[in-house]
């Protein structure tokens, strides 16, 4: 029916809608708490990355009298004490590697101000990503930094042509025997390592946030529905209001002239509704026109086609449908006003007088609602003089 495929536009119209502004409200907060996680895991990353370096370097520090032999060397001779301890230091930082999260962990020493030579190296000698003893690598600044001057450094996330995108912490070697800054220690974490915290947490806030707009448009559209639905209820008949009735009757005229097909109007006024409530009380009348509003629901088997219009008249639309087929729904209307049965009444049978008014082009809501009015005072005045 179209009062129904247009009340349903309508809900989903609200949805989206309130959908589109709870996002737009929670998507600011979230993005900037993303925002934050992010600058947070590079934080921790750095004091991760820095804490490794410093532990390994003072490692070496400690074991300096075996380690820098190996750093000084030039080359290391196979079989060699030299080539011993180097390959005992790097199973060492292999070990380390394995236990932490770290993607890359190496010593270097100083060569000239662009360049450093790599020393140990936690990979596997079978990778291709393994450095062996004297490579070299060109130097950053906050590398330099570390061998010049002892200082720990640590970078934010930085590209380099060869190794890709890293953060990296530094951590002087000092032989503590003459204070001399024998290399670095050098930890790496790739930003694929973060991308996985980063993918993690961003999966829970897209998760959360969709949940949590999900949760706060429903509260709301289900808050205004309700809203919406009771300032349109008639509290005693519970159909829909004079209000209502002219929403829904401008909703099917619309669609009827949209779609070319005519539809009925209906106006019900109850036949000696004062004698009645002057009679057998107001309490007795309010019965009547609940008895009423269930027969007309009962007739028309459509809730959203009858409204109490005010006081003791009803209306009911008819849509796509003629004068000559409303004729039989008027019938039906009769005959279940008619079934009524209210004990206080001592038998008073209960009537009421319907008036029709079909819509055509070219015919207004406002014309429409006074032919049914003019029609309804037709009927009730053969209504009087059918009783004398």
């Amino acid at each position: 029916m179209p009062i129904k495929r247009q009340t349903k536009a309508w809900k989903r119209n609200l949805f989206m809608l309130l959908l589109l502004v709870v996002g737009a409200s929670v998507a600011m907060p979230v993005y900037y708490i993303f925002s934050r996680t992010q600058t947070i895991i590079i934080e921790e990353t750095q004091s991760k990355a820095i804490n490794l370096a410093a532990a390994m370097s003072a490692f070496l520090s400690y074991n300096i009298e075996s380690y820098r032999p190996v750093s000084d060397a030039e080359i290391l001779v196979e079989g060699s004490d030299l080539e011993r301890s180097y390959l005992a230091f790097n199973e060492v930082f292999r070990q380390v590697k394995k236990q932490s999260d770290a993607t890359f962990i190496y010593t270097s020493k100083y060569l000239d101000d662009q360049t450093s030579v790599f020393v140990l190296d936690g990979e596997d000698p079978s990778s291709v990503l393994f450095s062996p003893f004297g490579s070299r690598d060109s130097m950053d600044a906050l590398e330099l930094e570390t061998l010049v001057l002892g200082v720990p450094t640590v970078t934010g996330l930085a590209d380099d042509s060869v190794w890709g995108t890293y953060l990296s912490a530094y951590a002087p070697i000092i032989d503590n025997r003459d204070k001399t800054v024998v290399g670095l220690v050098g930890v790496d974490y790739s930003k694929d390592h973060m991308l996985v915290r980063y993918r993690r947490v961003g999966w829970i806030l897209i998760s959360s946030f969709t949940f949590f707009t999900l949760l706060i448009t429903l509260a709301l559209y289900v808050l205004i529905i309700t809203i919406q639905d009771r300032s349109g209820i008639d509290e005693l008949t519970r159909l829909g209001t004079k209000r209502a009735m002219m929403k829904s009757l401008r909703m099917v005229f619309n669609e009827a002239r949209k779609s070319n097909y005519n539809f009925v109007l209906c106006m019900l006024d109850v036949n000696s509704f004062k004698a009645i409530n002057d009679t057998y009380g107001h309490p007795v009348g309010d019965s009547v026109l609940r008895c009423i509003g269930r027969a007309l629901i009962q007739a028309t088997s459509n809730t959203k086609a009858c409204f109490r219009y005010g006081g003791d008249e009803f209306a009911v639309i008819l849509p796509e449908t003629t004068l000559l087929q409303a004729q039989e729904m008027k019938k039906n209307m009769e005959e279940e006003i008619g079934a009524i049965t209210i004990p206080e009444l001592k038998g008073m049978k209960i009537s009421a007088s319907i008036g029709m008014a079909e819509w055509l082009p070219g015919i207004t809501v406002e014309t429409l609602i006074d032919l049914a009015d003019k029609d309804l005072y037709v009927q009730k005045q053969k209504q009087k003089k059918a009783t004398l």
